[in-house]
């Protein structure tokens, strides 16, 4: 008799606890979608009309390329609104001669207000052999790049 109300007394102290966590107040939840200001990126490809596509690639709060869009513009300024789940992007530009990879361009909280003025100047070397990128970033915030009207 002693052994048996002990035994229910440890089976009821083991209901209880599950109760007690399936039923907590404040549960605790995995946080899976996150927002980040949004920020306008904007690109001036220029120079030598030798790009096929050109490919921005944002990145989520894990640093990974989420998703990628090629169908920016390549013969004339054009601008994008970053989602707002993005914590920055990448661009790679594709010619007919390879690719360029710029490096990830991260804001995450930051530069809020700012617009992504993305230069891309391609052009031969002297001799017309070899391709070069001289890209550049311009962060400005009268929101005009320096290619705007």
């Amino acid at each position: 008799m002693f052994v048996r109300k002990y035994k229910n007394l440890g089976l009821l102290i083991i209901l209880l606890s599950v109760i007690n966590t399936s039923s907590h107040p404040y549960p605790i939840h995995e946080e899976s979608y996150r927002t980040y200001p949004i920020h306008s990126v904007s690109f001036n490809p220029r120079g030598a009309d030798v790009i096929s596509a050109i490919c921005i690639h944002w990145y989520d709060y894990t640093q990974q390329e989420k998703w990628t869009d090629c169908n920016i513009k390549i013969r004339s300024p054009t601008s994008y609104t970053s989602p707002d789940w993005s914590i920055g992007y990448k661009l790679s530009i594709h010619t007919l001669f390879g690719t360029f990879h710029i490096d990830p361009i991260l804001w995450w909280d930051g530069w809020v207000g700012g617009k992504y003025c993305n230069d891309i100047h391609l052009y031969f070397k002297e001799g017309g052999t070899d391709l070069v990128l001289a890209f550049k970033l311009y962060i400005v915030y009268d929101n005009k790049c320096f290619w705007d009207k």
